[in-house]
C-alpha cells in the first residue's frame, strides 16, 4: 500500500508539478511506511519496539486525514471552499489529538483481547472505561467528518460540469464498494473471528478499493489531458482546412468540452457565429475566456479547463491563429471583393462614355454630314458647267467615304444595334459583317445586364477580328447560350491556331475585361488545329433595355 501511493504520487508530481495532489499523495505512502513496523506487530523483544509503537500508532489517523485533503482538494490538492476547509482541519486536528490521546490512556484486557493486544510505552491513565470511552468518541468523530467529506463530494458532483462528473463517478463507485467490502469485513469478524480467511478478503479488498479510489481518478483526469493535448495537435494540423464558422466545433471537441461556445464581441455586445445576440448564463457554471487583445472572441468554457491551463493555453493560442487566419482572409476578400466592383464600375462607366460618344457622333457630326450632303445636291442643280459637276461629284464621294469612316468608328465604339436591340442583333450583324463564313448558334431569350452584353459583344468581334487578321477566309462558328445564370460564348475557327494572350493586346484586354465582371476566358489554340476562345459569364436578365 505504501509503495500504491508512493509511486502514484511521484507519478503525479511528474506529471503536473503545479498541482499539490501528488505531494499529498506521496506523503500518504510515507506515512503508511511509517506505521509499518509498528503494522506489522514485532514482538516486545525487538529493540526499539517502545519507539515504534509510539510513532505508529500516534500518526496512524493521518492516514485518515490526508486522504480527505485529497478528495475535498481534487484535481488542485488545495481547498478552497470554507466548508471543505473546515472538515479538512478537523480531520488533521482529530488525527493530531486522538492518536496520542488513545495512547496515553490505552488499557487493553489481555484476557479477552484477540487483536491488536499491545500495551502503550506511555500510558499515563490505566482506566479501561475511559479508554473504551474516548475510543468510541473518536471514532464517532471520525465517522461525523466521514459523512460531511460525502457530504460536501456529492454537493460538488451535483453542481460540477459533466467533465468533472465523468471524472468523479468512478471515485463514487470504488468507494460505495469500499464501503459494501468494509461491512462485510465487519459481519466477518462477528461470524467468523479475526484472522479468518472471508475477514481478510473484506478487510483487504476494502482497503484496495479505497486505494483506488483516491488515485484512479487523477490518473484519468491525466490521460484525458493528455488526450486533450494531443487534440489540440491535431487542431494545430487541421487550422488550415478548419473555417472560422467550423472552429467552435473544433475547439469543443479538443477540449473535450461539448457545451463550449465560441462568441464574438461587437459593438452591440456579444454575438454568436451565426450572428444571433448570445448573452452568457449569470451563474457559475460556465467560465469566460477572452482571445486577443483586444479580444477577437470570446470563449464560453467548463471552468474545470481552467485547471489545466497549459491545455486551454494551447487550445486557445490554435483558435487565436485561425481566428487571425480568418480574420486576414475576410480582409483579404473584402479587398478583393471592392476592386472587383471598382473595376465593374470603371467598365461600367466606360461603356456608358461609349454610348454617349456614338449617340454624340450619331446625332451631332453625322447629321452635320448629312446636311451637307442635302446642300451640295441642291447646289449640284445650279451649276452648268462640266468641271464644276465633276467638282461636285468628287466632293459627294468625299462626302460618304466621310460618313463611312464615321459610322464605321461609332459602331466600333458601341454600335447602336447592340444598344437598342440587344446581344443577339448586333452579334448577328457581327456575322453579316465579317469577311469570313461564319455560322451561328445563338440562345438568348430576354436582355442581359448591359455590361455583359458589351463584354460578350467584343469578345465575338476581337475574335472575328483576329480569324480576320491571322486566319483569312477560315471557317468560324459563334455560339451564345443563357443557362443557369450564366452566359456562355464560344467562337472557334479552323484556321492555323497558335493564338496566345501575350502575343498582343486584344486578347489580353479581352481577359481582362471578363475577370472585371467575374467570368472566366479559356483561349484554346494548339498550332495547326484552329483557335478556340470560351468565355463564361455570371449575368441576369435586365428588365430595362435602354442603358
Amino acid at each position: 500500500m505504501g509503495v500504491w501511493f508512493a509511486c502514484a504520487g511521484l507519478a503525479i508530481w511528474r506529471l503536473r508539478p503545479r498541482s499539490r495532489t501528488g505531494a499529498w499523495t506521496l506523503a500518504l505512502g510515507y506515512l503508511i511506511f511509517i506505521g509499518n513496523p509498528h503494522d506489522f506487530a514485532p514482538t516486545t523483544a525487538l529493540p526499539g519496539h517502545a519507539f515504534f509503537t509510539v510513532v505508529g500508532a500516534g500518526t496512524v489517523m493521518f492516514a485518515y486525514a490526508v486522504p480527505a485533503h485529497i478528495l475535498l482538494g481534487y484535481p488542485t490538492g488545495r481547498v478552497t471552499g470554507r466548508a471543505e476547509r473546515v472538515v479538512v482541519a478537523g480531520c488533521f486536528v482529530l488525527a493530531s489529538v486522538g492518536g496520542p490521546l488513545l495512547l496515553l490512556t490505552r488499557t487493553i484486557d489481555h484476557s479477552t483481547c484477540t487483536y491488536r493486544c499491545y500495551d502503550s510505552p506511555i500510558q499515563v491513565v490505566a482506566d479501561r472505561q475511559l479508554y473504551l470511552g474516548l475510543k468510541t468518541a473518536t471514532l464517532a468523530c471520525w465517522t461525523l467528518l466521514a459523512v460531511a467529506a460525502l457530504f460536501l463530494l456529492v454537493r460538488r458532483a451535483a453542481r460540477s460540469t459533466p467533465r468533472q462528473q465523468r471524472i468523479l463517478a468512478f471515485a463514487f463507485v470504488a468507494f460505495g464498494v469500499t464501503i459494501l467490502l468494509f461491512a462485510g469485513f465487519e459481519i466477518a469478524t462477528a461470524v467468523t473471528g479475526a484472522g479468518s480467511g472471508p475477514e481478510g478478503f473484506f478487510y483487504y479488498g476494502s482497503t484496495w478499493a479505497a486505494a483506488f479510489a483516491l488515485v484512479v481518478p487523477f490518473c484519468v483526469g491525466l490521460l484525458e489531458e493528455r488526450l486533450a493535448f494531443a487534440a489540440v495537435g491535431t487542431l494545430l494540423g487541421q487550422l488550415e482546412q478548419v473555417p472560422a464558422s467550423g472552429l467552435e466545433a473544433a475547439l469543443a471537441r479538443a477540449l473535450r468540452d461539448p457545451g463550449l461556445r465560441m462568441v464574438f464581441p461587437t459593438a452591440d455586445g456579444l454575438v454568436d457565429i451565426s450572428g444571433a445576440p448570445y448573452t452568457p448564463a449569470p451563474d457559475r457554471t460556465r467560465a469566460v475566456t477572452e482571445l486577443g487583445s483586444p479580444p477577437l472572441a470570446v470563449v464560453i468554457h467548463d471552468p474545470a479547463l481552467t485547471e489545466h491551463q497549459e491545455l486551454f493555453d494551447a487550445a486557445a493560442s490554435a483558435a487565436r491563429l485561425a481566428l487571425e487566419n480568418a480574420h486576414l482572409q475576410a480582409e483579404i476578400g473584402g479587398q478583393l471583393t471592392e476592386v472587383r466592383a471598382s473595376r465593374q464600375r470603371i467598365a461600367a462607366a466606360t461603356d456608358a462614355e461609349r454610348r454617349r460618344l456614338e449617340r454624340d457622333l450619331h446625332d451631332g457630326a453625322q447629321q452635320r454630314l448629312l446636311g451637307i450632303g442635302l446642300a451640295l445636291g441642291a447646289l449640284r442643280g445650279q451649276l452648268s458647267s462640266t468641271t464644276g459637276h465633276e467638282l461636285m461629284d468628287e466632293l459627294d464621294q468625299e462626302l460618304h467615304a466621310a460618313i463611312r469612316e464615321l459610322r464605321d468608328l461609332a459602331q466600333g465604339i458601341r454600335p447602336a444595334i447592340l444598344t437598342d436591340q440587344g446581344l443577339v442583333p448586333a452579334l448577328a450583324m457581327l456575322a453579316r459583317r465579317a469577311s469570313m463564313g461564319v455560322t451561328t448558334d445563338i440562345h438568348i431569350p430576354e436582355r442581359l445586364d448591359p455590361v455583359v452584353e458589351a463584354t460578350a459583344y467584343y469578345i465575338v468581334s476581337e475574335a472575328l477580328q483576329n480569324v480576320a487578321k491571322h486566319a483569312g477566309h477560315a471557317d468560324t462558328w459563334v455560339s451564345a447560350v443563357h443557362q443557369s445564370g450564366r452566359l456562355i460564348v464560344d467562337v472557334r475557327d479552323d484556321g492555323p491556331g497558335g493564338a496566345s494572350p501575350e502575343a498582343g493586346t486584344g486578347l489580353r484586354g479581352l481577359v481582362d475585361r471578363v475577370d472585371t465582371v467575374g467570368g472566366t476566358l479559356t483561349i484554346t489554340s494548339p498550332a495547326g488545329a484552329g483557335t478556340q476562345l470560351r468565355a463564361e459569364l455570371p449575368c441576369a436578365s435586365s428588365s430595362s433595355t435602354t442603358p
